[in-house]
C-alpha cells in the first residue's frame, strides 16, 4: 500500500481512535489493527489517508483508498468501513469537515457559480468518491499539518489553511460533486439539505410527509430521489443514523444501552436492542465489551 511519507513526519503521537484538533471539524484518526467491515457514519468532509487503507462500501459501490488518496463525502452518509491496518502500517490520516456554506463561499469566490449553474443537475454523482492528491493538494495538506503542531499557529492560521485544502479539493477529481451541493438546486443539493434537517432532529419524531413538503416534492418522488442518492429510504436512513449515534454513546461515553436508546429517539428499549443487533451483528452490551 502507498504511504504519504511527508505527512507522517507531522503526524502526532496519538492513541488509536480519534484525536480532535484545535480547528473546528478537524480530527486525526489512527487504527493499528485490522477490522472487518462494520457500519459507520461519515460526516460531510474530506477523509485524507496517509498510511494503511480503508475499504468503503454502500450497496454495490465499494472502493479502497490508501496513503496519498482521499475521499470526498458530500453529506452525512451511513457506510460500511473496513480498516486495513497492521503494526507495520497502521491506518493514519486526518478528517476535515465542511459545511455547504463553506463550499458555496469558495465556489462564489472562484467565480464559478454562473458557469456551473449550467451543469445538468439531473445527472447525480455518487454522494461520496475517492481522489488521488495532486501536488498542490499535498502541499496544502503539509502546510495545514505543520500549522496544527503549534496551538497558536492553529488558532490564528488554522481556518485559513483549512480553506486552502478545501479549495484544492474543489479543483480535484471530485469537484463536480462539491459544486452540485454548493448550487443549492438539483437532487443532490435537495437531499443534502434534507439530511441537514434530519441530523438536527434525528432523535425526534420526524414526519416523512413534512420532509417531503420541505423538499417541495410529493412523498413518492421524495422517497425515490432520497433512495437514489443514499441507497436508503428516509426511514432507513434515520434508523441508521440513530443506531450509530447510540453506538457512539455506548462505546465512547460509557452510556448505558437503555439511556442511549432514549437519547437517540427510541421509545422501546426492546425494539432498540433488536434493531441494534440486526444492524451491528451484536447486542449493545456485547458491543460495549468489545
Amino acid at each position: 500500500m502507498a504511504v504519504f511519507e511527508e505527512a507522517l513526519k507531522y503526524f502526532p503521537d496519538i492513541p488509536d481512535g480519534i484525536t480532535y484538533c484545535p480547528v473546528k471539524g478537524v480530527h486525526y484518526f489512527q487504527e493499528s489493527f485490522h477490522r472487518n467491515a462494520e457500519p459507520s457514519v461519515y460526516p460531510a468532509g474530506l477523509c485524507i489517508m496517509f498510511s494503511g487503507a480503508k475499504i468503503l462500501s454502500m450497496d454495490d459501490i465499494s472502493f479502497q483508498y490508501t496513503g496519498g488518496e482521499y475521499v470526498v463525502c458530500s453529506m452525512t452518509m451511513p457506510l460500511n468501513c473496513e480498516i486495513c491496518a497492521n503494526d507495520e502500517e497502521p491506518v493514519k490520516g486526518i478528517f476535515i469537515g465542511f459545511t455547504i456554506s463553506e463550499i458555496r463561499d469558495l465556489v462564489e469566490e472562484m467565480g464559478l457559480i454562473d458557469s456551473f449553474q449550467k451543469m445538468d443537475l439531473k445527472v447525480v454523482p455518487q454522494p461520496f468518491g475517492p481522489s488521488v492528491m495532486s501536488d498542490s493538494f499535498r502541499g496544502a495538506i503539509l502546510r495545514f499539518l505543520e500549522c496544527l503542531r503549534n496551538e497558536q499557529d492553529a488558532r490564528i492560521l488554522g481556518e485559513t489553511l483549512k480553506r486552502e485544502v478545501l479549495y484544492r479539493a474543489l479543483t480535484g477529481e471530485q469537484s463536480e460533486l462539491l459544486y452540485k451541493i454548493a448550487l443549492n438546486s438539483g437532487p443532490l443539493a435537495l437531499v443534502s439539505n434534507i439530511i441537514g434537517i434530519i441530523q438536527n432532529n434525528y432523535n425526534k419524531d420526524l414526519d416523512i410527509n413534512k420532509l417531503a413538503e420541505d423538499a417541495h416534492l410529493s412523498v413518492s418522488s421524495f422517497y425515490r430521489i432520497f433512495r437514489q442518492i443514499t441507497s436508503d429510504t428516509p426511514i432507513q436512513y434515520i434508523k441508521k443514523l440513530r443506531l450509530n449515534r447510540a453506538k457512539d454513546l455506548i462505546v465512547s461515553k460509557n452510556v448505558k444501552a437503555y439511556v442511549a436508546a432514549f437519547e437517540v429517539g427510541y421509545e422501546s428499549v426492546s425494539q432498540f436492542s433488536r434493531e441494534f443487533k440486526r444492524y451491528f451483528g451484536v447486542t449493545p452490551a456485547a458491543f460495549k465489551v468489545n
